[in-house]
């Protein structure tokens, strides 16, 4: 293995993409508050998703060995390991929260409360949803996954101690967003997921079906930001967010292709919101 492919591997295998992607979503988050992104906000931001991305690896190891062969193999050897990086990641997290203020650290317990409500789950949610986990119920899962994310600008506001109108009006396209992601790793998983019994969107609806979700999501997103920044709910700069719809189909056409490798997915698909805090940072220039 070359020393580009087991950087390559390490980027998207052991969550790192995903965590540098929270960060800069926070980070776009406190451009459209005016407010420069610090580096202990981002940091935080990495921690906590890393954190319970290893949970979710460590919960869904055996379904990942069908769904996602490449990643499994590549993150056996340190299995253990993995629970270690994920209290760390919390620990330090909660200890660098605790500093900021009090609000922020309580604020921050809610994601990880839906963290192990997902990955983990309890038996007592059988009685009301019919799973224990909230990851294998339809729509659920990928309700739960948005909507955590879509709490990241809250949080950002919790931590400056600042809540304006503007962190409301741009959750909802994080969540949106987050929905055409979730629904997108289910189209890889959906042999895995049906041998499992996960119900997903594409399980119960079908690739086509799935897709159709998709483009409806892909477009109201783009609307959305549209109608915000109109209406002056956040910045005009905020528009330039729009290109990730046109970006969004892209990548999901070539996927349909199958000339691709299964890390090339995670790549392009969460390597998306990677890129808007660079998109943003210089939209307000």
């Amino acid at each position: 293995m070359t020393l580009a492919t087991a950087a390559y591997k390490e980027l998207v295998y052991g969550g790192h993409l995903l965590a540098l992607g929270t960060s800069s979503i926070a980070a776009t988050a406190a451009y459209l508050i005016g407010r420069t992104p610090t580096v202990d906000l981002l940091l935080m931001a990495y921690l906590f998703s890393l954190g319970a991305y290893s949970i979710n690896r460590i919960s869904d190891f055996d379904q990942d060995s069908v769904s996602h062969p490449d990643r499994t193999a590549y993150l056996k050897r340190r299995l253990g390991g993995l629970k270690v990086v994920s209290v760390a990641c919390f620990m330090v997290g909660y200890l660098l929260a605790l500093f900021r203020n009090l609000i922020f650290f309580g604020g921050l317990l809610f994601p990880l409360g839906l963290a192990l409500a997902y990955s983990i789950g309890s038996s007592r949610f059988k009685g009301a949803i019919g799973v224990s986990r909230l990851k294998e119920a339809t729509l659920i899962k990928n309700v739960t996954v948005s909507f955590g994310w879509s709490l990241v600008p809250v949080l950002v506001g919790l931590y400056y101690l600042q809540l304006p109108l503007t962190i409301f009006a741009f959750a909802p396209f994080i969540f949106l967003r987050l929905m055409v992601n979730t629904i997108f790793f289910d189209q890889r998983d959906v042999e895995a997921d049906q041998a499992f019994g996960v119900r997903t969107l594409p399980v119960r609806m079908g690739m086509a079906g799935s897709s159709r979700v998709m483009d409806i999501l892909d477009i109201a997103s783009g609307l959305y930001i549209v109608g915000v920044v109109a209406s002056g709910l956040v910045p005009l700069f905020a528009g330039t967010l729009l290109v990730f719809v046109p970006y969004s189909f892209v990548y999901r056409l070539y996927a349909r292709s199958g000339k691709h490798r299964d890390s090339l997915r995670d790549f392009w698909a969460d390597g998306e919101y990677l890129l808007w805090g660079v998109v943003t940072y210089l939209g307000h220039l």
